[in-house]
């Protein structure tokens, strides 16, 4: 086929198909387990029974998740709505509830 000065000859359609399916499943395979790295932890209460984690993934994409439960006590102490959990029991939280992150737009 001639199209722009230039000649396309040759080549199989399907083997080419078959070929940019397999590597697009491969690159998707390995960006699928590769290790994710989670940064700038913070959280916040909402209200007494809701506390909200704000975090970075690979240093990109924001995302967030949604805790329900009695936070009455760290309310009560908290300045700013700011409760006083350490660092390492947010990251604790964020990794034993994978399933309940959404990403922020």
């Amino acid at each position: 086929m001639i199209k722009d000065s230039t000649l396309t000859l040759g080549g199989n359609w399907f083997k080419y198909w078959l070929g940019k399916k397999i590597q697009n499943w491969g690159v998707n395979l390995i960006t699928e387990g590769k290790p994710k790295l989670i940064t700038n932890p913070t959280c916040k209460l909402i209200n007494p029974f809701t506390l909200m984690v704000n975090f970075t993934v690979d240093g990109s994409e924001k995302y967030q998740l949604i805790l329900q439960g009695d936070y009455k006590k760290h309310y009560k102490e908290s300045e700013d709505y700011i409760p006083d959990i350490p660092e390492r029991e947010i990251f604790i939280i964020i990794s034993s509830n994978r399933n309940s992150w959404f990403k922020k737009e």
